[in-house]
């Protein structure tokens, strides 16, 4: 799968998107998070993420009268999830070294896929309320996302991805602000991945008539891209590896 979700959870989980020493989502050319969800225009999030305001949410609170949106926050309190989105390399390929027209068609059909997989999970999103001593499933009235959209990997290779942190609040029917039953994005990862990856393959072949190898689980790359190519630009995924390898080699050893 390449759309995984990551929980978020303590008081930090919030700085990492914002405070560039504390990650790399910030570098240098990199553009800031837009506001996703049609909860955001409830709380008055529009257009460019701001700071201040992010933090304010995944603390559990309204960026604008600082109110708490439900209960408070604990340090142990999950702050929300990232549903992190990431293109196959062929396609970070071709927005890397293509033209500024190609490059412009392969991040609006990027910013498409992911727009898709945002709207699935609001349509899905839902929250659990006790009523009468049974726990039962509501309908949310919207979620609130900010979506990071990064061009790098962390080894710096070519990696077209966006970040989609969702916020561990969603509006109940009847107003309030409560958690976001998590379940459905937690279980259906394999659902956002192939979502994500048939929208991106759906939208490049209408704009640029991109053709595909058959895909595999969902994910397929991009016909006639040499595998030498691709494996050259992806050291993160080659530095993963090795480490695994590590690892079975040193239990192998420990245990044999």
């Amino acid at each position: 799968m390449t759309a995984r979700v990551t929980t978020l959870q303590g008081p930090s989980a919030g700085a990492y998107y914002v405070e560039k020493e504390l990650g790399y989502y910030l570098d240098d050319g990199e553009p800031p998070g837009r506001w996703r969800g049609s909860a955001a225009g409830d709380l008055g999030l529009e257009g460019v993420v701001v700071d201040d305001d992010f933090l304010a949410l995944m603390d559990g609170l309204d960026p604008r009268s600082g109110q708490l949106l439900g209960t408070k926050h604990t340090e142990r309190t999950v702050r929300g999830f990232d549903v992190t989105c990431s293109a196959p390399k062929s396609v970070s390929l071709l927005y890397a070294f293509g033209d500024a027209d190609v490059r412009g068609h392969a991040l609006a059909a990027h910013d498409a896929a992911v727009d898709a997989v945002v709207s699935w999970i609001e349509d899905h999103a839902h929250t659990r309320v006790r009523v009468h001593g049974e726990v039962c499933a509501f309908d949310a009235d919207g979620i609130v996302a900010a979506c990071f959209r990064q061009h790098t990997s962390r080894e710096l290779d070519p990696q077209l991805h966006t970040h989609v942190v969702v916020a561990n609040r969603v509006k109940a029917p009847d107003g309030r602000w409560l958690a976001l039953d998590a379940r459905t994005i937690k279980r259906d990862q394999q659902t956002l991945s192939r979502l994500y990856h048939a929208g991106l393959r759906a939208e490049l072949t209408a704009r640029l008539g991109v053709r595909w190898v058959e895909p595999d689980n969902g994910i397929a790359e991009i016909v006639d891209m040499p595998k030498e190519v691709l494996v050259e630009f992806s050291r993160r995924s080659q530095a993963i590896k090795e480490r695994i390898e590590d690892k079975i080699d040193g239990f192998v050893e420990q245990f044999d």
